[in-house]
């Protein structure tokens, strides 16, 4: 089953997917000033670790913070000897050990920046999807201060409207879809 809603911002995925937004954003404004106070070229990157999801990491989680990036020659010949081989995807960690690892690491402690960043789950705000039994495929966009979102699942029930969601018809999700296009 396709539906179709416009999500208002006080619903709890709206107030979820705000609060990533701002969280994401707030990491990717640190990195920036990271890489340009150490300068680091590269353009991609990826911060991870075990430890909490959207959230910051405490003191005891410091040494599972790993920094990669897709190094730029530059980055290459400033950082070879403290960058590891490249993984499948062109990524390229620095050593653990090495005092830019371990500044990073201090930094984001310091400055408590969430490590591990993840989108909301849209099956988690239906009750005919969630529990993780059930997943759903979905396309949402932003369109004159609406959220819009399509939902496809098979288990999803007709009747299963999450508070804040506003069922709309296929059509003024299109229509919105191409305009926003068209902009």
């Amino acid at each position: 089953m396709e539906r179709y809603f416009i999500v208002q911002e006080e619903s709890a995925y709206g107030k979820d997917l705000n609060k990533y937004i701002k969280i994401a954003k707030l990491q990717k404004q640190f990195i920036n000033e990271f890489f340009n106070e150490n300068n680091i070229e590269a353009h991609k990157y990826e911060i991870s670790g075990n430890g909490s999801v959207n959230k910051p990491f405490n003191e005891d989680d410091k040494n599972e913070i790993t920094l990669r990036i897709i190094p730029t020659e530059n980055d290459m010949n400033n950082f070879n000897n403290i960058l590891c081989k490249a993984d499948e995807h062109g990524l390229c960690q620095f050593k653990k050990r090495s005092k830019l690892s371990k500044d990073f690491a201090r930094q984001c402690i310091d400055n408590k920046i969430p490590i591990n960043l993840h989108l909301p789950r849209v099956s988690d705000y239906f009750e005919s999807l969630s529990y993780g039994l059930y997943g759903c495929g979905y396309e949402q966009f932003k369109y004159n201060n609406k959220l819009y979102l399509k939902v496809e699942s098979r288990y999803l029930k007709e009747n299963d409207t999450p508070k804040g969601f506003v069922d709309i018809k296929a059509s003024e999700f299109y229509l919105a879809k191409e305009e926003q296009k068209n902009k």
